[in-house]
């Protein structure tokens, strides 16, 4: 098996520190990345292009994530907040006949849907469902919270305490009612 190893940046949109997160669209030629320069950036896979930078945290942006079917992403900061963005402004008007359409311009702002507040320290990582309207949540103040999203407003459902350090990440079962984390406790 080879690995190729590509760069994906251009000279102004160059991240000012580490990237602490990239994820790959399920169905898209796209990828996000999230880092300290405080800003969630999305990728053209084909082009190479950084094609949108959202911005609106005020810290380190330790995770980015597409959902799995809607045009959204989540995104976990050391601000203390997770955010859920709107990204259907980045879809052309036309697609060509690529899957999915193409992404290398973008013809709108994309906007914050939701801000989530309740951590108590920075978040390192949030994630969707794979089916479900809902959210997980890993931080610094050792708790995972569980938000659930409808079209007009998110909110938190539930806190889940056990870890005795920061938790690093938290991920829904794709298939049980099961949320897996670890942290810095070794757990």
């Amino acid at each position: 098996m080879s690995v190729m190893l590509t760069k994906f940046e251009s000279k102004s949109n160059r991240v000012k520190g580490p990237v602490r997160g990239v994820h790959i669209h399920p169905s898209r030629a796209l990828l996000v990345t999230g880092g300290d320069d405080y800003k969630i950036k999305v990728w053209g896979t084909t082009s190479r292009n950084c094609i949108a930078i959202l911005t609106g945290h005020s810290h380190y942006v330790m995770s980015a994530q597409f959902h799995p079917k809607e045009d959204l992403v989540v995104s976990a900061s050391q601000d203390q907040t997770v955010r859920v963005w709107d990204i259907s402004g980045l879809r052309k008007s036309t697609p060509n006949s690529a899957p999915g359409g193409t992404f290398d311009t973008f013809d709108t702002f994309s906007t914050v849907k939701y801000v989530l507040e309740g951590h108590d320290r920075g978040v390192n990582y949030a994630t969707f469902h794979p089916t479900l309207p809902l959210i997980v949540s890993a931080a610094d103040d050792r708790q995972i919270k569980i938000w659930r999203m409808s079209d007009t407003k998110a909110w938190e459902v539930d806190a889940c305490r056990g870890h005795f350090n920061n938790v690093s990440t938290a991920l829904f079962h794709p298939k049980h009612e099961l949320i897996v984390s670890c942290g810095e406790d070794k757990t």
